[in-house]
């Protein structure tokens, strides 16, 4: 993959090679490089290499872009672009915005870091929490069946173990999305 920029700069595993094209399709050099930390920051959290590339590109933007300026800029396919956006779209990390005029969907950057953290942990987290109460049931049933002492032993122990470690989970969860909720306020109310 490529980025087209204006004076020639090559980041970390983002970017092959840079081409040349007309002002509205280049990037600034810091362009690439917050694009770059967000692709780093999605594959850390396990998430596709393009989803952090639009993001970064779209959070680098005032204006919005449709899906052929963002496979442009990116230099990404159809079908990276269309599941990233989605993807990102209900996670909460940008918006789609229909402009006068124009009929092709845009999209936006939610740069609230609040929105950020709460769509990603409703859409990571809290679905795992939610399978987590079946998962413990079920070892609960098989322990129920385990015939050797030692094994039943080991087995509650570490049912314990889990058990605890995600009502701590579950109790932690919504901590973290108020304080991230707050430091948001907060930072709002500093700028102001």
């Amino acid at each position: 993959m490529a980025f087209t920029v204006k004076k020639g700069i090559v980041t970390a595993f983002s970017v092959e090679y840079i081409s040349s094209s007309n002002h509205q399709d280049v990037l600034d050099e810091w362009e690439i490089a917050v694009i770059d930390l967000f692709l780093n920051a999605a594959n850390s959290f396990g998430l596709p290499k393009s989803y952090g590339q639009i993001y970064g590109l779209l959070f680098c933007r005032d204006q919005s872009l449709s899906m052929d300026e963002v496979m442009k800029l990116l230099e990404i396919s159809k079908g990276s672009a269309s599941q990233g956006l989605r993807s990102l779209r209900r996670l909460g990390a940008i918006s789609s915005v229909f402009e006068p005029g124009d009929r092709k969907e845009r999209f936006v950057a939610e740069i609230r870091l609040r929105k950020l953290v709460g769509g990603f942990l409703r859409e990571q987290a809290d679905p795992h929490l939610e399978k987590g109460v079946a998962r413990l049931q079920q070892i609960e049933g098989l322990l129920g069946k385990v015939g050797g002492q030692d094994s039943h032993n080991r087995g509650t122990r570490r049912h314990e173990i889990l058990s605890g470690w995600h009502r701590q989970m579950s109790r932690l969860l919504p901590w973290v999305k108020m304080i991230v909720g707050k430091s948001d306020r907060l930072f709002k109310k500093s700028s102001e």
